[in-house]
């Protein structure tokens, strides 16, 4: 893996920034739904149809969770959300780090590394979906 610091060109787009932005109007939205209890339970159809949590149920908890940072909650209701949530905290970081110094961290991968990653990131997604199972979410 090659990281390389270059310069931002001039209007180009800071897409974390901007997903900030329509990720947090939405979450305040939702949030208040929740909030004065509008928030539609939709009921998960996989569950319904074979009796066992599809890989995201848990979801919503795990999100309200960590919007009222019950940490230990969230990850217990869906921890590849948690994972993800922690994850979408970091590059909204590097958004900010893009917007201050106007330059980017550019990643290069070799196809084994690329491959890796793939394969890491299914594998989290089948231990997940078998935590979520084995808890009976």
């Amino acid at each position: 893996m090659k990281l390389r610091n270059i310069e931002r060109k001039k209007g180009e787009l800071n897409l974390p920034l901007i997903y900030l932005m329509v990720v947090g109007a939405c979450g305040m939205f939702l949030y208040a739904l929740y909030f004065f209890n509008r928030l539609p339970q939709i009921p998960c159809v996989f569950k319904a149809v074979t009796g066992h949590p599809c890989p995201t149920c848990g979801s919503t908890r795990a999100v309200l969770n960590l919007l009222k940072l019950n940490i230990p909650v969230a990850f217990q209701c869906n921890p590849l959300v948690f994972l993800g949530g922690i994850a979408f905290i970091a590059w909204i970081l590097y958004g900010f780090y893009m917007f201050f110094s106007g330059k980017k961290i550019h990643v290069t991968l070799s196809k084994n590394e690329s491959l890796f990653l793939r394969l890491g990131l299914a594998i989290l997604f089948i231990l997940n979906w078998v935590y979520l199972i084995a808890a009976g979410i």
